[in-house]
C-alpha cells in the first residue's frame, strides 16, 4: 500500500488502514507545505467528505445528492438558483443533481404558483423517506467525527475556520483587483 503522507497523517497509515484517520502528524508553523495548518483542513475535509460518500452509500447517494434532498426536506421546495446558492454549488451542477435525482424519483420539478416560468425542487414521498435516513445517518457520522472534541472547542474551531474563510476569500478578492489595475503589456501597475 501507497503510504497516506499528503496532509495530516503519519506516514505509518495507509489508505487501507481505517485508523489513518486517528493518527495525525505533529504540526509547526516552518513545518513544510504538506504538513501546513492549510493542507491539514484541506485533507481534513477530503476525509469527511469521504466518510459521508461511504456512509450514504447504502442509499447510492453520495454527500451531495443526500445534502441536496435533506435540504429540500427542512426547507421545503425551492428553485434551482435557491438550491445553488443554499449548497454552495453552480446553478448548471445543481441542475445536474437535480436530473440525477429525478430519475432516481427522490425529487421532482414543479410549477411555481407565484411564478409560472420557474421550476420548484421538492422531494417526492419517497425522497421525503430517504431523508430520514439521511437524517439519522449525518447524526451517526457527525457523532463519531466529533469523539474526544468537546462543544467549546467546535465552536473555537469553527470562529478560526470562518476567520480564515473571510481572510481568504479578501484575498481573492484582493488580487482580482490587482489584476484588474495592472497593465495587460506590462504587467506594471
Amino acid at each position: 500500500m501507497i503510504p497516506y503522507v499528503l496532509g495530516a497523517y503519519s506516514n505509518d497509515a495507509t489508505w487501507s488502514d481505517s485508523s489513518y484517520m486517528a493518527t495525525p502528524a505533529p504540526h509547526a508553523l516552518n513545518a513544510p507545505p504538506w504538513q501546513r495548518i492549510e493542507t491539514t483542513m484541506m485533507s481534513t475535509a477530503r476525509d469527511i467528505r469521504l466518510a459521508y460518500d461511504n456512509c450514504f452509500e447504502p442509499l447510492n447517494l453520495n454527500l451531495s445528492q443526500a445534502s441536496l434532498v435533506g435540504y429540500i426536506a427542512e426547507n421545503g421546495p425551492m428553485n434551482q438558483t435557491q438550491l445553488a446558492a443554499a449548497l454552495v454549488l453552480g446553478r448548471a451542477a445543481t441542475g445536474s443533481l437535480v436530473d440525477q435525482l429525478e430519475k432516481r424519483g427522490l425529487v421532482q420539478r414543479a410549477p411555481d404558483p407565484d411564478d409560472r416560468r420557474v421550476w420548484l425542487v421538492e422531494n417526492t414521498a419517497h425522497g421525503a423517506d430517504v431523508a430520514v435516513e439521511i437524517v439519522s445517518i449525518d447524526e451517526q457520522l457527525r457523532k463519531r467525527v466529533r469523539v474526544g472534541i468537546t462543544r467549546e472547542e467546535r465552536h473555537q474551531l469553527a470562529d478560526l475556520l470562518l476567520r480564515m474563510s473571510a481572510n481568504a476569500v479578501a484575498a481573492v478578492d484582493e488580487t482580482k483587483t490587482q489584476s484588474k489595475t495592472s497593465s495587460p503589456e506590462t504587467g506594471d501597475k
